[in-house]
This record gives structure tokens, C-alpha cells and sequence, in this order.
């Protein structure tokens, strides 16, 4: 893997292939690059693609404090890499990264955010504040014992994971990335704010975005898109999680103006 230097100094690994338009992901919780490489892979035919390791993930540094600033740093040190201007695709807590970098006036000229994983406002605001805030402090604490596999468990557990499910994930192939990348989760609960969407952050982006969504769970896209000057939704038949590449591809490539053919 190749390394840029972020601001603070922290080492940022990255693959980079294909030709084309730059196009950056940017993954989510309990991921490095690798979850992504088969969706890179296709995505590498039509863009010059970057698929990073987020900081305190895989083979990129950690450097502390951790700050959500330095993270989108962390893009910015890429988009820099790449001397030209970059679309991108976030995914689930990737999708927070790359809305805070949008928002900050990043050198991107369109933003792909999949499954935003925030809860939309409504009547329970505060309950839902306070609920998230007891996730991030529970999830702090697993860390600050060195229990990732703890904290990948219980963050599992809220996609409706059994115990023994989680179990099972975390001793497959790819759980020991899992475990791994469970390390940065506190910087994922920090990356969402308070856990609401952010409309006053997203009412700063104005290039051109699309928010994929499940149609079953459009709220949380729906919400963002009528705050965001420039965005609109697209239901797909699943989270994007769930998705092939050969089901992704063709939406990014329409959306970022890029013939398949």
C-alpha cells in the first residue's frame, strides 16, 4: 500500500488503481480497505480509485487525541495526493466523514453517501441524544479496557445480531479485521455528532449529492436530502451493505457521469 502524510503526521495507507476520475471511498465502522476492494475492484474501470484505511484502522496510524478534524485532514491529504478535484463515495459512518469533508469545503466536486447511519429528528429528540450519548460512553469504556472484540460485539448487536451471531461473525474469516477496526470505534460515534441528522452541516454542502437508502428506511436520506441544496435521494432495494457491486456500480457511474460502456 502506498502512504500519504496527513497534517498532524499521521501515516494514511491507501490502494490506489484504475484510471478515470478520482474517486475516493471512504468506509465505515468495523472496515478497512479490504471490505471494499470488491466494490473498489469495479469501480477501478471507469476511476482512478483511492481506498484508504481510515486512521486507527488497518495499516494507517492513530495518532492521539483523536479529533474529527483530523480525519478530514486525513481526505484532504489525499485529495492532495490525487492533484485533481475528487468525487466520493461514503459509506454508513464513511458517509458522516464525507459530509463533514463536503461541508468544510474540500476540493470535491460530488458526494455519494450510502446508508448515513443518523436518526432523523422528531418528538423524541432528547431520548434519542441521550440514548446514543449512553452507546458512545458504553463503547468508550470497551476501549479504554482494550475490549474491541467487546465493542464489536455490542455495536453488532445493534443491527439485531444475537449474541451468538455476533459471535460466529467475528470468529469468520474476517473477524479478526473486525476486531481490529472495533479500536476506532469511538471515533465513529464522535464522527456522528450527537447522532441526529445534521441538518446546520449538511445545509453547507452544495455539490451536487446522492443519498442511497434502503426504500424500506428512506427517513434518515429523505431528511438530509431536504436540507442539502443540491441532493436527492435513491432507494435501492436493500442497505447498500447488502448490495453487490454489479447492483452499486451502475448508480455511481450514472450519478458521476460515467459511461459503463
Amino acid at each position: 500500500m502506498q502512504k500519504v502524510i496527513s497534517k498532524d503526521g499521521t501515516q494514511i495507507a491507501f490502494e490506489k488503481s484504475g484510471q478515470g476520475p478520482v474517486l475516493i471511498i471512504i468506509g465505515g465502522s468495523l472496515a478497512d480497505h479490504h471490505f471494499y476492494v470488491p466494490l473498489a475492484d469495479e469501480l477501478a474501470k471507469q476511476f482512478t480509485l483511492y481506498n484508504f484505511d481510515r486512521r486507527g484502522r488497518g495499516q494507517s496510524g492513530d495518532t492521539q487525541p483523536y479529533a474529527v478534524e483530523r480525519e478530514i485532514e486525513d481526505v484532504d491529504a489525499l485529495i492532495a495526493h490525487a492533484k485533481a478535484p475528487v468525487v466520493i463515495y461514503g459509506h454508513s459512518a464513511g458517509s458522516a466523514l464525507a459530509l463533514r469533508a463536503a461541508a468544510a469545503g474540500l476540493n470535491i466536486t460530488k458526494l455519494a453517501l450510502a446508508d448515513p447511519p443518523y436518526t432523523p429528528h422528531g418528538e423524541a429528540d432528547e431520548t434519542a441524544k441521550a440514548e446514543f450519548a449512553k452507546e458512545a460512553a458504553y463503547i468508550q469504556e470497551l476501549h479504554d479496557k482494550d475490549d474491541h472484540k467487546g465493542s464489536a460485539k455490542f455495536f453488532l448487536s445493534g443491527f439485531g445480531l444475537s449474541a451468538e451471531d455476533a459471535e460466529e461473525m467475528l470468529q469468520s474469516p474476517a473477524g479478526e479485521s473486525m476486531i481490529d477496526c472495533a479500536h476506532a470505534l469511538p471515533y465513529d460515534y464522535a464522527m456522528l455528532g450527537n447522532g441526529l441528522v445534521p441538518t446546520d452541516l449538511a445545509a453547507k454542502v452544495k455539490v451536487p449529492t446522492i443519498i442511497l437508502a434502503s426504500k424500506a428506511m428512506p427517513e434518515t436520506a429523505q431528511a438530509l436530502a431536504n436540507v442539502m441544496l443540491n441532493a436527492r435521494l435513491q432507494a435501492m432495494d436493500a442497505p447498500t451493505h447488502e448490495l453487490s457491486p454489479e447492483v452499486l456500480v451502475p448508480v455511481l457511474q450514472k450519478f458521476f457521469n460515467v459511461n459503463s460502456g
